[in-house]
């Protein structure tokens, strides 16, 4: 019984991480995809928020930080 127990506990380890790495893949995925405003503005936002981005210089609507310039 004892052995079965350790099994179970060793497959269920290997399934978490195996799901883990997945969804880490999938957010690297999504992250590579730098065409939004939120990278090609004039001034973005440090954190990249999804909708940020301006043409001047402000803060971020979502996260309230200081836009800077673009430098790409």
């Amino acid at each position: 019984m004892k052995k079965i127990v350790t099994i179970i506990t060793l497959l269920f380890f290997v399934f978490v991480q195996c799901k883990d790495k997945h969804q880490h893949e999938g957010s690297k995925i999504q992250k590579e995809d730098q065409s939004g405003p939120e990278y090609t503005s004039a001034y973005i936002c440090p954190m990249h928020c999804k909708g940020s981005g301006s043409d001047i210089p402000g803060t971020c609507p979502v996260c309230g930080m200081e836009y800077e310039k673009n430098e790409h």
